[in-house]
């Protein structure tokens, strides 16, 4: 899969860099929830070495304190800015969708959601208590059940594949592994907890369906406050 999916030549990747991608225009959805960012001033000023230092995978969450919709707003249009790729149309084309369980949002009902990037916008798909669902995907795992937001990065690899062939999967995963990377450390920044986690491929494209149909799932961060209690036993 490595031969068949690498650029043997100068003219392959040309070729690469002169055929992005993409997508469809979203269709139009009236439960929206806008993101409440947070002003320049209000961002944590922590130097990102820092950030980087105190970065790690938190073993517990504290399911008795929620995150503010600000916290979860922050994260997400950090995480998702502009990664300078040679395979996407800029601004706002992506290979990757995310999609959240949330669990303990301030202002914020729980349920799952889709992130409309170019909207900057949380599309309300089904409300509902799904703590035990969220545990459930996470192979069964309390974590994501505890976590204040769980949130997937997913995409569609029919379409992908079908335009740039093999190496469509690179891409995904890279795009994928960066956007995990970045809510880690918007998360820390924050002062809040994250860990990246495994889970049921199929059935999470089954829980956030028919939204998601068709869709696989690429990487899992889980985000809420540490329970210090537990973690430090």
């Amino acid at each position: 899969m490595h031969a068949a999916s690498s650029l043997t030549n100068s003219d392959e990747v040309v070729n690469w860099r002169d055929n992005l991608y993409e997508r469809d225009k979203m269709i139009e959805n009236k439960f929206l929830h806008p993101l409440y960012l947070k002003t320049n001033t209000e961002l944590p000023q922590e130097s990102l070495a820092s950030v980087i230092c105190r970065r790690g995978s938190t073993r517990a969450f504290d399911r008795t304190r929620s995150i503010s919709f600000e916290e979860l707003s922050t994260v997400l249009d950090w995480t998702t800015r502009d990664i300078p790729f040679d395979f996407l149309q800029p601004p706002t084309t992506t290979l990757i969708d995310l999609y959240v369980i949330v669990n303990a949002v301030d202002d914020l009902t729980p349920g799952s959601y889709y992130y409309r990037r170019s909207d900057q916008a949380l599309e309300l798909l089904v409300e509902g208590n799904f703590r035990n669902a969220a545990g459930r995907l996470d192979l069964g795992q309390q974590l994501s059940a505890d976590a204040a937001a769980n949130i997937y990065c997913m995409c569609s690899l029919e379409p992908i594949l079908s335009y740039y062939g093999n190496r469509g999967y690179r891409a995904a995963q890279l795009e994928g592994g960066i956007i995990g990377g970045r809510l880690y450390l918007a998360a820390y920044a924050q002062r809040l907890g994250a860990t990246g986690l495994t889970f049921f491929d199929d059935e999470v494209t089954d829980f956030f369906s028919p939204h998601a149909a068709g869709k696989s799932v690429l990487f899992l961060t889980a985000l809420g406050y540490p329970d210090l209690s537990r973690i430090s036993r």
